[in-house]
């Protein structure tokens, strides 16, 4: 009689004979909650989090300046006494003083959350950013309760936070998330998902934010952002899949902090017959993406501006139109956008699958080891099964392969959405009646998608140990081109409005949009390669 050999703790329960048959690869049960869902589920709560004190910041700062201005003074009036100018003057200055700081840090995050990843991991980055956003949350709250010059000066101060946790890193975080877990097919359509989700946590921040302050008292959207940021903390710690530093890249960073904005230099690039010469491919990308951001981010200020300015819109119907807009664009990019690029890719590939490159330029794939990337790493049971430690096996990124998927979509979807927007805020130059500013606000959103389809374009770009630095690199784009159409269009506007034809901002958007569209015009798809092979050039 053979013996069986002796059980230990690291003896399967089921032994290989419990297989249905030989051979045959054992069916894994999907999960109820994959870990892409978690990730997905994790940015709205941290979006709703971010946003529930913005709104209460600003009136808290309203409220300190006017305790401080009334110091030395009496109110001998009637009505409102924080309605001074000398007041709301004061109070825009220090909120100006504070969005500064906090746009500073947020870019600096930006740089800090990338090395984080590259260091750390993405999970321990993810829930870093919660853990300094409760920190500073909670000095917020006492600063509320000095109150006065000294409780301004603890906010604003409280700013600096960002450079270690804020809002745009966690959102750099959750797209280098949605980069690791999505397969090459489905990769832009989820961020175009994620960029939904992410809106629809604002928009219910700031409505729940405003309701606990009304209904609760004014200390109580910053009691809510603390509980909500620790419950998001614990979160991530126990939720999130994990997903060790070396399957982000393959090799150590060597440019320290600025190294991401290496990914946007042009590049030397080895041409079929041997020849070296410059690629500008994503140099024109990234140009191209910044005038896309630039021409879009101020519009939709700018329809409250003229809503308000030129129909008489109150406080109530800018909230009406702005929550439609919202809506519309959450609606966009959750549901129509991924289903276009789908469409569009398969539509792409099928198109390319007939000419096939000579045997010999092309690298023979190896047979996947039995310890390969999973099929479906959103699975949770394959992305985060149990090695010999007893650790979660680290989720990676799926293999750039040699098959066509029509990523090219990508970027023709890039380019004519840029131009369909151009179109589309031209025309809103023509607003003559209150509800046209309606229908503006309900079409524009249709023309979203292009920061998620530059992201899917630049993850083709680069190779995947490039992908956390170029992630990086396009979200500090996007950041800059954010800070810099306020600025600029705010004084455009403002030119505009004392002419007479406040209107004309939109025209004046619609040409930075025709701009971005012909940078992007000598964009190229390069086929995806392996170090070593020869890459097309642009």
């Amino acid at each position: 009689m053979t013996t069986s050999p002796a059980a230990d703790e690291r003896t399967p329960l089921l032994g290989a004979g419990a297989e249905a048959t030989a051979g045959s690869t054992p069916l894994r049960p999907r999960s109820v909650f994959p870990p892409l869902a978690r990730v997905l589920a994790a940015s709205l709560l941290i979006s709703l989090t971010f946003s529930v004190t913005q709104t209460a910041l600003v009136y808290s700062f309203r409220t300190m300046t006017c305790d401080e201005y009334y110091r030395t003074r009496e109110w001998t009036g009637v009505g409102d006494q924080c309605a001074v100018r000398a007041i709301e003057a004061r109070t825009a200055e220090r909120v100006s003083l504070m969005s500064g700081l906090t746009t500073a840090g947020s870019i600096v995050n930006l740089f800090t959350s990338a090395w984080f990843i590259q260091r750390y991991g993405v999970k321990a980055a993810m829930f870093q950013q919660t853990i300094w956003a409760a920190l500073r949350n909670l000095t917020q709250i006492y600063a509320q309760t000095v109150g006065g010059k000294l409780g301004m000066d603890i906010i604003t101060t409280t700013q600096l936070f960002n450079v270690l946790g804020s809002a745009g890193g966690y959102q750099l975080c959750a797209n280098s998330y949605v980069a690791i877990l999505s397969a090459d097919q489905a990769r832009t359509a989820n961020f175009g998902v994620l960029s939904g989700i992410m809106m629809l946590g604002s928009g219910l921040g700031y409505s729940v934010g405003g309701a606990a302050e009304r209904l609760l008292g004014y200390l109580a959207p910053f009691q809510l952002a603390f509980v909500l940021l620790v419950s998001c903390t614990v979160f991530g710690m126990f939720f999130l899949p994990y997903v060790a530093p070396s399957s982000d890249v393959a090799k150590p960073r060597t440019g320290g902090f600025l190294s991401p904005l290496k990914t946007f230099v042009p590049r030397t690039v080895v041409a079929a017959g041997g020849r070296t010469r410059k690629s500008y491919n994503l140099t024109f990308l990234a140009v191209g993406t910044f005038c896309s951001v630039l021409a879009t981010g101020y519009v939709p200020l700018a329809l409250q501006l003229v809503g308000t300015n030129l129909f008489g819109f109150t406080p109530d119907t800018s909230g009406y139109m702005m929550t439609l807009t919202l809506v519309v664009r959450v609606f966009f990019l959750s549901l129509c956008f991924p289903r276009i690029i789908t469409v569009g890719r398969r539509w792409f590939s099928s198109a390319a699958a007939s000419p096939l490159p000579p045997p010999a330029s092309v690298p023979t794939p190896s047979p996947p080891s039995p310890k390969s990337q999973p099929a479906h790493p959103e699975d949770a049971d394959q992305a985060e099964a149990a090695d010999a430690a007893g650790q979660p096996a680290a989720d990676t990124a799926p293999e750039l392969t040699d098959t066509a998927h029509g990523a090219a979509f990508d970027l023709v979807f890039l380019r004519y959405s840029i131009l369909l927007d151009g179109v589309l805020t031209g025309a809103t130059t023509f607003l003559s009646r209150g509800w046209h500013v309606y229908l503006a606000a309900s079409v524009l959103p249709f023309a979203s998608g292009t920061g998620s389809a530059a992201k899917g374009v630049v993850m083709e770009l680069v190779r995947p140990e490039e992908r956390a630095d170029a992630l990086s690199a396009i979200a500090l784009v996007e950041r800059l081109a954010q800070v810099t159409t306020i600025g600029l269009f705010g004084y455009v506007f403002a030119w505009f409005t004392k002419l007479g034809v406040p209107t004309l901002v939109f025209a004046a958007d619609a040409a930075i949009a025709i701009l971005a569209f012909v940078l992007l015009l000598p964009v190229k798809m390069l086929p995806p390669s392996r170090p070593g092979t020869a890459a097309a050039t642009a």
